[in-house]
């Protein structure tokens, strides 16, 4: 109960800066995007509306909220996850909107299967990475131990 309030805590902090980098770090990461893009031959315009850095800010919550990491490990997992965070939600909107691309060989309408399924993925694989990442950098020792060898880990 400890590691939720200090969660909750954590996570309202983040949020407010969260907030205020999201419009810079989307346009930055769907320039990006674009230019590999371009670089395979798979041109595409976007304007990506998605709840990104907020992902950053949830994983940054978690590992600051942690109780039983040390400082170092809690520092070493902010240090390995927020670069890594960034870098998976970028392949994946590279990935996906790309493979989807390619498979389809034309610009798919917002009401398109193919485009709903292209922005669910997009929407949904950041916030299921940044406690994925938590849990493998962290979670050994953060969860209770009987969860830990229930779950054969």
């Amino acid at each position: 109960m400890r590691w939720l309030a200090r969660f909750i805590a954590w996570a309202t902090l983040l949020s407010v800066p969260s907030f205020l980098l999201m419009h810079p770090y989307q346009d930055v990461l769907a320039r990006v995007a674009m230019a590999l893009l371009d670089v395979l031959r798979v041109p595409v315009q976007l304007e990506l509306r998605l709840q990104e850095p907020f992902n950053l800010g949830v994983y940054a919550a978690m590992c600051l909220s942690s109780l039983r990491s040390s400082k170092r490990e809690r520092v070493r997992a902010l240090l390995i996850g927020i670069p890594a965070l960034a870098l998976f939600g970028l392949a994946t909107v590279v990935v996906v909107i790309g493979g989807c691309r390619l498979v389809t060989a034309h610009q798919a309408s917002p009401e398109d299967a193919t485009a709903r399924w292209i922005l669910s993925a997009i929407e949904t694989i950041p916030w299921v990475s940044a406690p994925a990442l938590w849990l493998w950098l962290l979670g050994r020792r953060e969860l209770p131990e009987t969860l830990v060898r229930r779950s054969g880990g």
